[in-house]
């Protein structure tokens, strides 16, 4: 008989437990959906958010309400294989002449040191898909390793310096804080003719760390140029 307690008290406690968790998991999301609305409303942004499944983050989405075309997305999971993401994308600027991949690369060394090349791991294809995701993979194939400044690994299928130049772009996204360890934490740049898109491989759910990602991307989108 008290076995038979002892076990009904420890369900009970774990229901209680589990009970609790998702109450507090839904209070965040909740307060991260907010501060998203609020950073929204300051900028004057549009947020809208689709998807959403109990104990399941759903998909959030911002869009200017006036000015230059833009959209961002922070999504728990991309397509059947992919994993989370932040996307920022838009149709300019754009690339006409071939695409390029710009990959923010941890510090390495003192700053005199020599720029080195961060490899893809293999095999390449997998690899471009888990960096660019399914559907920017196809535009990746005659993609070439290009010397490139310190801080950034660049991949191209032209001379990427007929369209802009890589020291600026560099520059600015080495200086982006990584939003976690590793190189899911670091963005990636893709400008193609079908446009501008900045990547990072992690769904942000922090405002504060969205507003960085986005002025990040405007600040690419003004380097580069119309």
């Amino acid at each position: 008989m008290a076995l038979l307690l002892n076990l009904i008290f420890a369900l009970a406690f774990a229901g209680s437990v589990g009970g609790a968790v998702h109450l507090w998991r839904a209070h965040l999301d909740s307060t991260r959906r907010d501060g998203m609305q609020a950073l929204a409303a300051r900028r004057g942004w549009a947020l809208t958010v689709t998807g959403e499944r109990l104990g399941r983050a759903g998909t959030l989405r911002l869009v200017p309400r006036g000015g230059h075309p833009w959209m961002a997305e922070a999504r728990p999971a991309e397509g059947r294989r992919g994993g989370p993401v932040t996307l920022y994308e838009a149709e300019e600027p754009a690339w006409t002449e071939g695409t390029l991949v710009l990959i923010a690369c941890a510090p390495e060394g003192p700053r005199d040191a020599q720029p080195s090349a961060e490899p893809l791991p293999r095999p390449r294809e997998a690899a471009l898909r888990d960096l660019l995701g399914e559907d920017v993979a196809r535009l990746a194939g005659p993609l070439e390793q290009v010397p490139a400044p310190e801080g950034v690994t660049a991949l191209a299928s032209g001379d990427p310096s007929r369209r802009l130049e890589l020291e600026d772009l560099a520059r600015v996204m080495s200086a982006f804080a990584p939003v976690a360890r590793g190189t899911r934490g670091r963005p990636v740049l893709i400008l193609s003719p079908e446009g501008m898109r900045l990547r990072l491989r992690r769904a942000l759910a922090r405002p504060e760390q969205m507003e960085r990602f986005l002025d990040l991307a405007f600040a690419i989108s003004r380097l580069i140029g119309p």
